[in-house]
């Protein structure tokens, strides 16, 4: 009997203890604590839902938000082992879901970690495959959306153009490339192997709705995001007062406001603002603020011109409903003064400047060479084309459009362009002041009704020279 006792005591007693030893190892607790990183803008993503749950999904779950930084922290988790993860729109914007992180808990430590968005070069291997990514080629993804609603638009086209310069042959000749992207059932566009760094002009459609033309330029990061608002299209014929061509302008109900600073976060007063494909301006007032009406809805281009800056044009989404927003800053014109003059024996730098010398005493046209844009200063081609007798700069379908008489003088005509001694292929698609920077331009050779012979014009239009390779500034007296 008192061995009976003594057995019993002692698996009471081991019981006890084993329960004891129960209670503190699930007492044991740490903090995890890290940041969501967002790689696409390099610092914390704020707002961002943190999960944490149990490996089995059942015992536990708990969640947090990371505050401003992109932070956030769960206290007092017992041991264990947990999967860690994150959800924010701007993940589901991207078509992306998180990658859960494991976490196995054995130890009283806090624990420190991090969660991210994926780089643009990641997201563009994922959408694209790694042969369409390289350091001059990445992404740009977006939604097709309509501007009513902002609802995705399935079977949306979205058309992307941009200019290169391609060598063959021992020639550098320029050539209009363009890739279609069409959306998924989603909304959801993707363009791969677009330029990185380069210009891109776009326009969405999907049925009888369309957007502008609009530019943008993917990051070095390889990757651009970016969604198009498109809306049904409502035009009005203008008739030309003096023979000139009817000009088809863009029009509607939508709404936009917005303001234009400098360089210095200081309001510009006195800009003029318009959007393309419209005949509607504004003028900043002293505050920098504008407004405008009767606009065509969906995205479209905000052009911001301003004297001693140079214009701006920048993508806007006008919706239904309520006023779009848009904040411009202009760079300064930066002024150069030259700390010495140099005086040196006239040479040609090249065939094509001694064949424009030659042209220019023949007098078939007329010639503005390097001194005249100096004097002119122009921002873009057409300023220099509008003060040319005998050519209109007129509002196209979605940029200005030159046109001028044709040759028999029956009516007006699109001229030829040539640059650099290559035809250009110039259309409301692509825009004239898309071909050149004016920085960069030599020299403007306008003919209107006799056409030097090796340009020979296969139209009754006139033609239109230009000549680059870098202008010297002007020479300071």
């Amino acid at each position: 009997m008192r061995l009976a006792i003594l057995v019993g005591s002692v698996l009471i007693s081991n019981a006890v203890y084993a329960t004891r030893e129960s209670s503190a190892s699930s007492a044991v607790a740490t903090s995890v604590t890290g940041i969501v990183f967002d790689s696409l803008v390099m610092r914390g993503l704020a707002g961002a839902t943190v999960q944490l749950v149990t490996s089995d999904g059942l015992s536990s779950s708990r969640i947090t938000k990371t505050d401003s930084s992109g932070r956030f922290a769960f206290e007092d988790v017992p041991r264990g082992t947990y999967l860690l993860g994150f959800f924010h729109p701007k993940l589901d914007s991207l078509n992306l879901t998180s990658e859960s992180q494991h976490l196995d808990i054995r130890a009283d430590q806090p624990i420190q970690t991090q969660l991210s968005v994926p780089s643009g070069r990641t997201i563009a291997r994922k959408v694209c495959g790694a042969s369409f990514v390289t350091e001059s080629s990445g992404l740009l993804l977006g939604y097709v959306r309509g501007a009513d609603n902002t609802m995705p638009r399935a079977g949306g086209i979205v058309i992307v153009r941009w200019a290169e310069l391609v060598i063959a042959k021992g020639s550098i000749q320029r050539v209009i490339s363009s890739t279609n992207a069409v959306a998924s059932p989603t909304g959801l566009f993707a363009a791969c192997g677009v330029p990185v760094g380069s210009p891109l002009l776009l326009q969405a459609s999907a049925g009888p709705e369309s957007s502008g033309a609009f530019e943008v330029t993917v990051p070095s990061s390889g990757f651009l995001n970016r969604d198009v608002f498109v809306a049904p299209v409502t035009r009005t014929i203008v008739r030309s007062l003096d023979s000139g061509p009817d000009v088809e302008l863009l029009q509607g109900s939508g709404r936009l406001r917005g303001q234009v600073w400098g360089s210095n976060r200081r309001p510009v007063a006195g800009a003029r603002v318009r959007v393309w494909a419209t005949r509607l301006e504004a003028t900043s007032n002293d505050d920098g603020e504008f407004s405008l009406s009767g606009l065509p809805e969906g995205t479209h281009t905000l052009e911001v011109r301003a004297i001693g800056f140079s214009p701006a044009q920048i993508p806007v989404d006008i919706l239904a409903g309520h006023a779009g927003a848009a904040e411009v800053e202009l760079a300064n014109v930066a002024v150069t003064l030259d700390t010495v003059r140099v005086t040196a024996q006239r040479l040609y730098a090249s065939r094509r400047l001694l064949d424009m010398e030659r042209r220019a005493r023949l007098g078939m046209g007329r010639i503005y060479g390097a001194n005249e844009l100096n004097k002119r200063n122009p921002f873009v081609l057409t300023d220099v084309l509008r003060m040319v007798p005998g050519i209109r700069v007129v509002h196209g379908r979605f940029s200005d459009a030159v046109v001028m008489r044709d040759r028999g003088g029956f009516g007006f005509c699109r001229p030829e362009f040539i640059v650099d001694n290559v035809r250009m292929m110039v259309d409301d698609g692509f825009p004239v002041n898309w071909m050149v920077q004016m920085n960069d331009v030599l020299a403007v050779e306008v003919y209107t009704t006799v056409i030097p012979a090796e340009f020979m014009s296969r139209t009754q239009c006139g033609m239109i020279v230009v000549t680059t390779g870098g202008r010297p500034p002007r020479a300071k007296r």
